[in-house]
């Protein structure tokens, strides 16, 4: 038999020293039934438990975790949840509870491992551990839609913007609404409708592959609705708040009747119809078309309900109104983010308006030929546009609109908003370096291929609908028209601006004899008459209020004398 050199001998002992060391046989891990690679660690059995990377599991579960080397700390945080305990340990902090678990935490290979029992006795998950088989499965907490919901609501209320811009939004949301604009955005809401007290009601829809939560919640003065859509992953890929009206009852010799605008498509939407109970021959009526926003048929905003006041004071006339719900309203949680990146005013509000008009022609208590279209801000800029492409009105009523590109109106809004900041706030100076980069982007959308646009945002709008609405000229579309146009504006509005919307639409229609127009004193944006407390800031919006009976008389007689 040869003889073994020294070296050959040195190779033997660490090759039969292989097959020991390799007897820690793998264990695979499954979460939720899916297959989980570690990264860095893999689990591994100690004594009947096994221990478990603790970063690559919390990353499949949606945890966050952080480890403090100076204290030997790891701390957990996601939605609704925070836990903590110190390396060596076999207790964790669960918010104000201490609850105890198997083996303790170790340190291994610069990796945190914790024992299966972690994550059933700490974190409530389902998890089982087969030796036998070499396998662990664990199963996440499935929270039911109700649940989210009210999450939520808990983190909107409590201020932690930040913990639900970064636990719940998916990248789009993260993009469009940073955490101040969210928090900017809750704080109307509150000064609009008073401090929140309740979660009302919750309602899910189920519109495959995303989950639709409507939650009701109650303010101090009246009620919000809160619209999440939560994707596969359970991440928030759409959001809204939108004021409710409340419900008041009709006035003695009016009737109201519930009709659907778009009946037979995909977007059906909710409307009322207000007629006098009395009246004789055919009608003259009016379509109420929207502001921006997701507005309902009241396009209720705080204490106001203009549409509701508009309704009511011109069927007392003999003028019937329709009025309805903005597709974004009673769609809009069930739009994929694909939707809404290619989303434009001919879907939100043009074809739903003409819609509307349609609707009302083919009812025959009503004048076809005597069919107007009062738009508000945003419904007064396409009012134009909407008669031309198929409303085809009897006459126009622009309700604190503007022919001014939308974007440009938005720039000038943040700037005012802007200068109000005091000097001494550190987010003013950020602020205008930020709007005015915003300014930059809308100037430069005519450069912009439509899929560049879908793909980025301007003032925290899908891009492709500014451009989209760039392309139509209202200017032009107003200035073609010879029908009745009646332009109206109230002095103190600070979104549309006397000085410089109204304006604007004098010079598109300088010298046409079917335009009138009329400036009112005292009156804001809604044409409601404010004085007190934050006059001149959204705020003033949350005081209950009514449009002017001055307003409301005008267009009366005007549509009358039109006859």
């Amino acid at each position: 038999m040869r003889k073994l050199t020294a070296s050959a001998i040195i190779l033997v002992l660490l090759l039969s020293g292989l097959p020991a060391f390799a007897a820690e046989r793998s264990i695979q891990l499954t979460i939720d039934g899916q297959p989980v690679a570690t990264q860095g660690g893999a689990p591994y059995a100690k004594g009947n438990e096994v221990m478990l990377p603790l970063r690559s599991v919390a990353n499949q579960i949606k945890l966050k975790v952080n480890y403090e080397a100076s204290t030997r700390t790891v701390s957990l945080s996601g939605p609704a949840l925070t836990a903590s305990f110190a390396i060596g340990d076999h207790v964790a902090a669960l918010g104000q509870q201490e609850l105890s678990f198997g083996s303790a935490s170790v340190l291994r290979d610069n990796r945190v491992y914790v024992p299966l029992s972690f994550f059933t006795e700490v974190l409530g998950l389902t998890g089982e551990y087969d030796a036998a088989a070499g396998t662990v499965s664990l199963a996440s907490r499935q929270l039911t839609p109700e649940a989210r919901a009210e999450q939520v609501v808990q983190l909107l209320a409590g201020g932690s913007y930040e913990q639900l811009w970064q636990d719940y939004f998916d990248a789009k949301v993260q993009q469009a609404v940073p955490p101040t604009a969210l928090g900017a955005a809750w704080q109307q809401i509150e000064s609009l409708s008073g401090a929140y007290t309740a979660v009302r009601s919750i309602d899910v829809v189920q519109t495959e592959p995303a989950v639709v939560v409507i939650a009701l919640l109650a303010f101090e003065k009246s009620d919000v609705k809160l619209n999440l859509q939560f994707d596969p992953s359970h991440q928030i890929s759409a959001i809204s708040l939108q004021p409710v009206a409340a419900a008041v009852e009709t006035p003695e010799g009016l009737i109201e009747e519930e009709v659907t605008v778009g009946e037979g498509t995909d977007y059906p939407l909710g409307g009322t119809l207000t007629l006098p109970e009395h009246a004789e021959g055919p009608l003259p009526a009016v379509v109420l078309v929207h502001g921006s926003g997701s507005s309902d048929r009241n396009e209720a905003s705080g204490g106001y309900a203009p549409f509701r006041d508009l309704a009511w004071a011109l069927a007392a006339q003999d003028i019937a109104v329709l009025r309805y719900d903005k597709r974004t309203y009673a769609h809009g949680q069930s739009f994929t983010p694909e939707q809404v990146a290619q989303l434009t005013v001919k879907e939100e509000t043009v074809d739903d308006a003409i819609a509307a008009a349609k609707l009302l022609k083919q009812d025959p208590r009503i004048n076809a030929s005597q069919v107007y279209i009062i738009g508000h801000s945003l419904g007064g800029m396409l009012a134009p546009r909407i008669d031309a492409d198929g409303g085809d009105f009897a006459g126009l009523i622009l309700f604190a609109g503007s022919p001014r590109p939308l974007w440009e109106i938005i720039y000038d809004q943040n700037v005012d908003a802007i200068a109000a900041m005091s000097e001494d706030d550190p987010a003013k100076a950020a602020s205008k370096t930020l709007i005015e980069a915003e300014l930059k982007k809308a100037e430069s959308l005519a450069s912009l291929s439509a899929e560049q646009a879908k793909a980025t945002t301007v003032f925290g709008l899908p891009a492709y609908y500014f451009k989209e609405m760039d392309q139509f000229n209202i200017s032009e579309y107003a200035a073609k028209t010879s029908k009745p146009v009646l332009v109206l504006q109230g002095e103190d509005d600070f979104q549309v601006k006397p000085e410089t919307d109204y304006a604007a639409w004098k010079k598109v229609f300088e010298g046409k004899s079917n335009v009138s127009f009329k400036l009112y004193p005292g009156l804001n944006h809604f044409f409601i008459a404010y004085e007190g407390p934050a006059k001149g800031t959204l705020d003033e919006y949350s005081q209950p209020g009514h449009v002017s009976s001055q307003v409301m008389q005008d267009i009366a007689e005007w549509i009358h004398k039109l006859q």
